[in-house]
């Protein structure tokens, strides 16, 4: 009996030194391997040597502060929302909101313009004065309009989201002339991980997690603390097996093969207008004037650079019909009337698609120059809509 115990206890440790030396050992190696190679523990992010930073020294600053320091916490209806940081490329204050020029000295009477998105209105990839709504806020006073600029741009919101964080600003008392909205990544993007419109990020993933600490889900969550502690070990189970691992998994993505891309282009589209819709009506009884832009995206670029080209096939197995699925959505957006001819809808689908120098930093994101030009293309409608606002003040 002790001689199969001490065997057993030999085949056990065994076992253990095997899944730490899979689990612990080849990442340590790996990050001795990037420390004497990079001199840190990871790799620089590739992002930072995009082409269009044009070897711009604060971009491998910057991504490395960003990955280290920028978090979301969950929040009621929205997900989530964004932690507090102070860096030296970003900065975002305590209500998770990344600061503008000019926003807390402004006059009580100035036109306070509220700017919502998702990370590309945030500005992701581009240090604190290099956002599109703090270049935005710069033009109009460099124009000579009294304005208060802030920016509501959250990682990976869309416009339900935005439209819901609109309702709860509303309902606290603040007070809002114009609101801005710059949107159509995040539809689309959405729409492709989900295969349906009006999706959010990573929606698997909160699926898998719902309720995970309530008693039915037990053996749910003691798969999940599993995977976390051994995925490399569970990895190759799975593989040598051939066995589905219970638990937690989210759903696999949608194969955009078998879906009917225009009727999800119209799908996305008629909620994208939906929610204009709601808005429209939310301005009408509060008192504020919406603008809204539809983005560019890197898929209809005609002449890109070749870290544009690894951009565009990014997080898919089927570039092809993802760029037909957003050139479908783009195509069903100027096709509604309610939308292209709208006086305060504005397509910037096509800003981008004859530059010939690189814009985009990945898949989504401009640097600082693009979002400079965005900040330009929306200063005419965004100047109008101050003007308008201040002549009604005055009763003219």
């Amino acid at each position: 009996m002790v001689r199969v115990l001490l065997a057993l206890w030999h085949v056990v440790g065994l076992v253990l030194a095997v899944v730490l030396v899979t689990e612990y050992g080849v990442e340590a190696w790996r990050r001795l391997g990037r420390r004497l190679r990079y001199g840190r523990p990871h790799r620089p992010d590739r992002t930072a040597a995009a082409d269009a930073y044009r070897g711009a020294e604060w971009a491998a600053g910057y991504f490395d502060e960003f990955h280290r320091a920028v978090r979301v916490d969950w929040r009621a209806y929205v997900e989530w929302w964004q932690r507090p940081v102070a860096g030296a490329f970003v900065t975002i204050d305590a209500r998770g909101l990344r600061p503008t020029p000019g926003e807390e000295s402004a006059a009580p009477d100035a036109v306070r313009i509220l700017c919502f998105g998702g990370s590309t209105m945030m500005g992701m990839g581009a240090r604190d004065a290099h956002t599109i709504p703090a270049m935005l806020a710069r033009r109009l006073c460099e124009l000579g309009h009294r304005v208060a600029v802030t920016n509501y741009g959250q990682l990976g919101h869309n416009t339900t989201q935005e439209t819901i964080t609109l309702q709860r600003l509303l309902k606290a008392g603040e007070r809002i002339d114009i609101a801005v909205f710059y949107d159509g990544v995040n539809e689309m993007a959405c729409a492709e991980q989900t295969g349906r419109a009006d999706g959010l990020f990573n929606e698997a993933n909160r699926r898998a997690e719902f309720n995970l600490l309530h008693p039915d889900r037990r053996r749910d969550l003691v798969a999940a603390a599993a995977m976390m502690v051994a995925p490399r070990t569970l990895r190759r189970l799975r593989e040598l097996t051939g066995r589905e691992l219970r638990g937690p998994l989210p759903a696999p993505a949608p194969d955009l093969a078998r879906i009917d891309l225009e009727a999800l282009a119209r799908a996305v589209i008629e909620t994208y207008a939906q929610n204009l819709r709601l808005i429209r009506m939310l301005g009408r009884e509060y008192g504020f004037a919406p603008v809204f832009f539809w983005q560019p995206v890197i898929t209809t670029k005609r002449v890109r650079s070749p870290d544009e080209q690894r951009w565009s096939r990014d997080y898919t197995r089927d570039p092809e019909n993802r760029t037909r699925l957003y050139r479908a959505i783009i195509d069903e957006r100027r096709r509604r009337p309610d939308l292209a001819a709208a006086p305060d809808a504005h397509d910037l689908s096509a800003l981008f698609d004859d530059w010939a120098e690189p814009v985009y930093i990945d898949l989504y994101h401009l640097s600082e120059r693009g979002n400079a030009a965005v900040a330009e293309a929306m200063l005419p409608a965004v100047a109008a809509a101050v003007e308008a606002r201040v002549a009604a003040g005055r009763g003219l």
